[in-house]
């Protein structure tokens, strides 16, 4: 991974496009911590469902995050919140692997034990 200087911001080097890593341009990097927290969560989630078959459609996943109240201001909390179509009895086993992405997803596991992680679950 590569970061260049580019004027007045940030850009992270893609081959599918560079990403901009300004506030109010482009990604903050305390929106690319929330945001790794939330995908990386996804992919553990959906994995660990494939992995025991069971059936879902995964519709959206929300995230929002807010800042400390100390300065200078670190991540305080990040919200995860996970919109699922799952029919009848498929409901059980997704709610038994929603507790097992915390020991699976590295993302989390890096993260300060001082930054609150909420995730939780939408039947839609």
């Amino acid at each position: 991974m590569e970061l260049i200087q580019d004027r007045d911001r940030l850009e992270l080097v893609h081959e599918q496009g560079n990403w901009c890593l300004k506030e109010g341009a482009g990604f903050s990097p305390v929106q690319l911590v929330a945001a790794a927290t939330a995908a990386c969560s996804t992919y553990v989630f959906e994995n660990l469902l494939n992995m025991r078959e069971v059936s879902y459609e995964m519709k959206k996943v929300v995230l929002d995050y807010q800042l400390g109240s100390c300065y200078p201001n670190p991540l305080a909390r990040i919200d995860v919140q996970f919109v699922m179509k799952v029919e009848g009895r498929d409901r059980e086993q997704v709610e038994h692997v929603f507790y097992q992405i915390a020991e699976n997803c590295p993302v989390l596991q890096s993260l300060h034990p001082r930054i609150k992680v909420n995730e939780s679950i939408c039947f839609a």
